[in-house]
């Protein structure tokens, strides 16, 4: 058990480079995105008038809803009117952030989560063989599920925070779990609070705590059995 909780703390380290990492690269990301797939939506509308030249925010203006008639109002009060575009990405350009932002996030998921306990799993085989170890081929997914605690605590957190219609933005929870950043965002739509959370979506985001337990056990299994998904790629490569 001992064992179980280092290995387990220590894969939660992993865990903790791996949304740091995923995190930057969903910025970049999405600067790239926004940069050659964003369109005009509208503008804010900033105004002073005489005898003050402080801008101040007026109104919030959209394209999509048809003719702009504030404007000349405020215009006909005597402000001096600037405005200042809204920029939104399209829909083609979110669907291409969201499908390269994942496949970044869950490669660094998979590689950090992998190594390690494939690497355990191959030592151990070798520890059982000489009657040092007694086998526990779900030792690894006992570390995945060690190393998921804290992030069930917070999980547990935000269910309450649900049932108390907390208005938390849906965003925190992405960027807590920026490795499933894509997952989540698509689970969560046009959820913007704690409060809004569906009994559903917190189905769908506690399959989505699975994947490290998932790719741990997997990983120390594949150790265990010495099979090695590389080699046995790169040998099909040379064979054809």
């Amino acid at each position: 058990m001992k064992e179980i909780f280092l290995n387990g703390s220590k894969l939660y380290c992993r865990k903790i480079i791996i949304i740091i990492m995923c995190f930057f690269i969903i910025i970049s990301i999405n600067v790239l995105c926004s940069a050659g797939f964003s369109k005009n939506v509208g503008y804010n509308a900033l105004g002073y008038t005489e005898g003050s030249e402080e801008y101040k925010e007026l109104y919030t203006y959209y394209y999509k809803d048809g003719k702009d008639t504030k404007k000349a109002e405020y215009e006909k009060q005597g402000y001096t009117i600037k405005t200042n575009k809204i920029s939104e990405m399209t829909k083609k350009g979110n669907i291409l952030f969201l499908c390269v932002t994942q496949v970044f996030c869950t490669l660094i998921t998979v590689v950090f989560v992998y190594s390690p306990l494939w690497d355990l799993g191959c030592k151990d085989n070798n520890l059982v063989k000489f009657k040092h170890k007694n086998k526990d081929i779900f030792k690894g997914l006992k570390i995945g599920i060690t190393a998921t605690i804290p992030s069930l605590i917070i999980f547990t957190a935000f269910i309450i925070g649900a049932l108390n219609s907390s208005k938390m933005p849906s965003a925190l929870y992405k960027f807590i779990n920026s490795y499933n950043y894509s997952f989540i965002d698509i689970i969560l739509k046009n959820t913007k609070t704690v409060g809004e959370f569906s009994v559903l979506q917190f189905f769908l985001l506690f399959l989505l705590l699975l994947l490290i337990p998932l790719v741990a056990f997997i990983a120390y299994l594949l150790g265990y059995k010495n099979i090695s998904l590389g080699e046995k790629f790169v040998y099909k490569k040379k064979k054809d």
